[in-house]
């Protein structure tokens, strides 16, 4: 729980605004990193997923301004530019701004806005929440030694999952969160199930993956479960390039391979054979196999906030007292990194 005023007024309106949402049933994320070839480019003050139907998901940004002078059109404009980018479904600006000019000139351009008189309520009556952390004493957890790996910085590690989000909503983020979600539940056994960093870490990254698994799979609702089971085991084994782009990536990689003159202590079909027998044998059939029912797929959007729920409570369980279907989703993933499941639940 954060008491009030102990935020800055920008932080503490997006943190209210995230308390407004997540009531209205959406999975909120803040401080999204939006990033380029390696380059920070801003960050997204409210990234917004909502799950309407099985095959309704909708994607939305939201600029937030809590200033005097809030340059609100200007942001219109911004926001616009970001929306496009990113390739989201609608965008929002939350503004002190309360002209009636600035709201047309936003429904003229697409844009929600949403004007001072709004964010003063919502300030007023979700800036305090009796079983919630901010962002900020979320990361503040975060500042702890990493015990498996000391070159590894949790706050980094953080925002490069949330960065998916963004930049990987599809089965290549799923690999990039199943990598991570690996480290971290090493990070917990190695800490000897003391992390509360690591608990929170692996809570909210598993929201991330239902989240990414959900928008993904959002396609495949109509198909029988044989053909959605043969879709996601080749995503979570190959990823969004698929099984033929991802041999062709491995036939031209052999081909420069054999260019070199040290080459040939090993031929290119042993080698292909190797990497073959690697990726037949990652067990991508386990994941398939669970998210493929479509009682789970029904769920999944749910699952994705109860997950997020338990990463920001603040008095954050340990993975025996999650809730059962929780607890069998986080057993589910120790049989996939082939971790025995005493270690973690």
């Amino acid at each position: 729980m954060t008491a009030p005023g102990t935020l800055g007024k920008g932080a503490g309106a997006e943190e209210a605004l995230r308390n407004y949402f997540l009531s209205q049933g959406y999975f909120v994320v803040r401080a999204v990193p939006f990033n380029y070839k390696g380059f920070a480019v801003t960050d997204v003050d409210l990234w917004l997923y909502m799950k309407s139907s099985s095959l309704a998901c909708e994607r939305t940004c939201v600029d937030v301004k809590r200033k005097k002078t809030p340059q609100a059109i200007e942001r219109v404009l911004w926001t616009k530019g970001l929306r496009e980018v990113l390739g989201l479904d609608r965008a929002v600006v939350v503004t002190t701004d309360n002209r009636k000019e600035t709201r047309e000139f936003g429904a003229q351009h697409s844009i929600t806005v949403l004007p001072g008189d709004f964010l003063q309520r919502v300030v007023h009556n979700f800036s305090s929440q009796s079983d919630r952390i901010s962002e900020e004493l979320f990361i503040n957890e975060l500042r702890v030694p990493c015990i498996f790996d000391t070159t590894v910085y949790f706050t980094r590690f953080y925002n490069e999952a949330k960065a998916t989000l963004i930049s990987g909503l599809n089965f290549n983020g799923c690999n990039i969160l199943l990598n991570k979600l690996r480290f971290i539940i090493q990070e917990y056994i190695a800490s000897n199930k003391t992390s509360k960093a690591s608990l929170r870490l692996l809570y909210v990254l598993m929201s991330y993956l239902i989240v990414t698994i959900d928008y993904s799979s959002r396609v495949l609702i109509h198909l029988d479960i044989i053909h959605r089971k043969e879709i996601l085991e080749d995503g979570f084994r190959y990823g969004e390039s698929g099984r033929e782009r991802t041999q062709d990536i491995v036939n031209t990689a052999l081909h420069l391979l054999t260019d070199f003159p040290r080459f040939g202590l090993i031929s290119p079909e042993e080698i292909n054979k190797q990497m073959q027998s690697e990726l037949l044998n990652y067990p991508a059939d386990i994941l398939a196999e669970y998210f493929s029912r479509p009682e789970i797929l029904k769920r999944l959007f749910l699952l994705s906030r109860e997950f997020d729920k338990l990463a920001y409570s603040i008095d954050v369980p340990p993975p025996h007292e999650c809730p059962s279907e929780l607890k069998g989703i986080l057993g589910l993933l120790c049989d996939f990194f082939k971790l025995p499941r005493r270690d973690v639940i």
